[in-house]
């Protein structure tokens, strides 16, 4: 009887201890569960960012710098290009000429991120077929640039043409490296001309900040015996450059446009279409 009455006590006490220990106990698999789900859900986080960063990056690279690029003057030629291309040594030149420049602008303007379009005109060569003469080439020029500026809104817009001035004044050094010196023109007689103006200087500044005297600065031309707009009243962002000069190099050349690519690319940065 005495056994039997310790055997119910210790079984009472057994089952008052039960939720005491219940809770004492560690439970393992549950815990290894809860490390699990955090861990898919850093994964899920993770992915979720990662998607964010791969769209921004898309968003950037369809919102990138973008120029057009012409040349008014196509067929204007440098004498070093020609003579190593065994031609005659002529200012304008039908084949070897700033026009095919454009490839290589195109090139080093990608490399900074700007879209570029280059115009698919000859201008010289379509005055040619036309019997126009070559002081008419910016009215020549214009219908085409006008059309495309209507298809689509650019952030800047380039005139590449090639300085007639000599070696000494289209020439820089930096570090035993030579530039084609750039100079930016601007006509006077657009009646908008302040906004294209503010877009030379600023051009004109960085580009100096990166070598300095490569740029010989923002040469306004008005009056007689001038065009005097230059079709910058087409567009507030219209620049016409002088690339170097007759005397340049390939290699001089090609060292500018390079920084003119990273001038526009940090000039302009923080400017978009509008």
């Amino acid at each position: 009887m005495r056994r039997k009455m310790q055997m119910w006590i210790g079984l009472l006490f057994f089952f008052f201890m039960l939720p005491i220990i219940t809770v004492k106990l560690p439970i393992w698999p549950q815990q290894e569960a809860t490390t699990q789900s955090s861990k898919q859900d850093t994964k899920i986080v993770y992915a979720a960012n990662t998607a964010t960063e791969k769209n921004a990056l898309i968003n950037n690279k369809d919102a990138s710098f973008k120029t057009l690029i012409y040349f008014t003057h196509s067929h204007e030629a440098y004498y070093p290009i020609l003579k190593s291309h065994k031609q005659k040594i002529t200012a304008y030149h039908d084949a070897t000429n700033v026009l095919q420049l454009g490839s290589i602008i195109e090139a080093h303007f990608k490399q900074n991120d700007l879209s570029t379009d280059i115009l698919e005109v000859d201008t010289m060569s379509e005055m040619q077929k036309k019997n126009i003469p070559l002081y008419k080439a910016y009215d020549a020029v214009r219908p085409y640039v006008k059309k495309q500026l209507e298809k689509k809104e650019y952030d800047l817009v380039l005139d590449i043409h090639r300085d007639s001035a000599n070696k000494k004044a289209t020439t820089a050094t930096l570090d035993g490296e030579k530039y084609a010196r750039i100079a930016i023109v601007l006509g006077a007689e657009n009646k908008q001309y302040k906004f294209n103006e503010a877009y030379a200087e600023q051009l004109s500044a960085h580009l100096n900040q990166l070598v300095p005297n490569i740029s010989r600065g923002v040469i306004k031309k008005e009056g007689s015996g001038v065009n005097g707009i230059y079709n910058q009243d087409l567009s507030k962002k219209l620049l016409v450059v002088e690339l170097g000069g007759v005397d340049n190099t390939e290699d001089e050349l090609n060292r500018t446009i390079a920084i003119l690519a990273r001038a526009i690319s940090e000039a302009f940065s923080n400017q978009t279409s509008s």
